[in-house]
């Protein structure tokens, strides 16, 4: 299937994978509102399904969603341009990344050691790379539309606001923890569930919880904090690859509110460049946090900050900033690349990593 989106839609998932294969099956499963979607990539087989089985998937629900694709070539600001000049979404979400988690959660190679010893923070140049691209594109075309990123949005959607590029919010991540928290919740309670959580929470909750470190996810409902969290959870042991049918399902509402279903109160990584994890109301005009009474936005902020050195990167003034054991670990390897890197230069540190990440999984 070519490129059979030439009009403005109201949402483009760029990426292919099994991320944005799960966003888009319950786009057609949710979707109250007539919007159309466009699934954009290189792979023109994978998307010509993804459409074949969302339309149908719209079809049994009898949801008014339509979809379409477009191809994408993701290699520069420049190519993306191209392809979103033609379309001007209204939402655009990026869903691909440089480096694949499931490629370093398997502890197979020199490369997936070293990120499980310094933390998933050392990635960030990676998971930078195509929304920095995509953001760019964005704006030099001048679209006013959202952008959502889903690749490690608790510190990529730093990056992107200091380099003053536009970005509106991440999703999953912390929306795991407010879904499994809600979940658990009675019926009449989860509309009211406010949740704080940082990337660094789903590291700690794959460990078995009498090994997790760092203070635990906070929770409210209505402005009463529940400091029982542990308690309700203590059960829980994350899965890797399957936590996907709830991160990226999470990131359903986000993308239906901002497209314009109405508002709702969701929970979202890097809101507007924020670090770590809030509740916010999200609707057409983008997100606006919703803390619970008591709580200040810089209380908030601060409280998510503590754990960027467990996860092994800061944003800082404009310059990404490895912890630093983080950096002693990379000094072994590249003294250079144990230095950090300016938010503005994420194409050459993305390519000084990848050399390293050759060398390291030859």
């Amino acid at each position: 299937m070519g490129n059979d989106a030439r009009q403005s839609c109201d949402i483009l998932i760029s990426g292919t994978g099994y991320y944005a294969e799960i966003m888009l099956a319950d786009l057609a499963a949710t979707a109250r509102t007539p919007l159309s979607v466009v699934i954009a990539g290189r792979n023109t087989a994978r998307m010509a399904w993804l459409v074949e089985a969302c339309r149908a998937r719209a079809a049994n629900f009898g949801t008014p969603v339509t979809f379409s694709s477009a191809q994408l070539d993701s290699t520069s600001a420049a190519s993306i341009a191209e392809t979103l000049d033609g379309i001007r979404p209204r939402v655009i979400v990026q869903s691909a990344s440089a480096q694949s988690p499931w490629r370093v959660d398997n502890n197979e190679s020199d490369w997936a050691r070293l990120v499980a010893k310094a933390g998933f923070g050392l990635t960030i140049a990676f998971n930078s790379l195509l929304s920095f691209r995509t953001a760019s594109a964005m704006k030099t075309l001048g679209l006013d539309g959202h952008f959502v990123n889903t690749c490690y949005p608790d510190g990529v959607n730093q990056v992107l606001a200091q380099a003053g590029l536009p970005i509106t919010s991440g999703v999953g991540n912390i929306a795991i923890f407010s879904a499994i928290i809600g979940g658990r919740l009675p019926p009449e309670q989860r509309a009211d569930l406010r949740v704080l959580a940082h990337h660094r929470h789903i590291v700690e909750w794959r460990k078995p919880p009498s090994q997790r470190a760092g203070a635990p996810v906070r929770a409210w409902v209505g402005d009463r904090e529940l400091t029982d969290i542990d308690a309700r959870t203590g059960d829980i042991q994350l899965p890797h690859r399957e936590l996907n049918l709830i991160s990226a399902a999470n990131a359903v509402p986000v993308l239906l509110a901002l497209a314009g279903e109405g508002a709702r109160r969701v929970h979202v990584p890097g809101p507007g460049g924020r670090t770590g994890g809030y509740p916010v109301i999200a609707d057409a005009s983008g997100v606006v946090l919703d803390l619970p009474a008591g709580l200040t936005e810089e209380e908030a902020l601060a409280w998510n900050a503590q754990f960027e050195d467990a996860d092994g990167v800061s944003i800082r003034d404009g310059q990404v900033i490895y912890a630093e054991r983080v950096r002693s670990l990379l000094a072994e390897h590249s003294p250079e690349l144990a230095k950090g890197f300016r938010v503005s230069d994420v194409e050459e540190a993305a390519a000084a990593l990848g050399e390293l990440r050759d060398r390291m999984t030859a």
